[in-house]
């Protein structure tokens, strides 16, 4: 089952977009972080990206490495790779 072509379903019926459970307890936005943060993006970039500040992108950073005790872009970035949380 496609679980985004599911959710956009439910988002165009008007429903409420079922809440995505993440490993380490991370939010759906410190996942978008994460995501952009592996592909290679500054935090300027990030921030650029999300309509976020530079400050919130560095705060949600170090909000991951608490949560999934990497202390690293590269260490993160392996974390994501390793629970499926990359795009295909």
């Amino acid at each position: 089952m496609d679980i985004s072509a599911c959710a956009a379903v439910v988002e165009a019926a008007g429903l409420r977009k079922p809440r995505t459970e993440f490993p380490c307890g991370l939010t759906e936005r410190e996942v978008e972080v994460l995501r952009l943060a592996a592909r290679g993006l500054s935090n300027r970039l990030i921030a650029a990206e999300l309509v976020l500040s530079e400050r919130t992108v560095g705060h949600h950073l170090a909000h991951i490495y608490d949560k999934t005790g990497r202390r690293t872009r590269a260490g993160a970035a392996v974390f994501a790779m390793e629970h499926g949380l990359l795009p295909d």
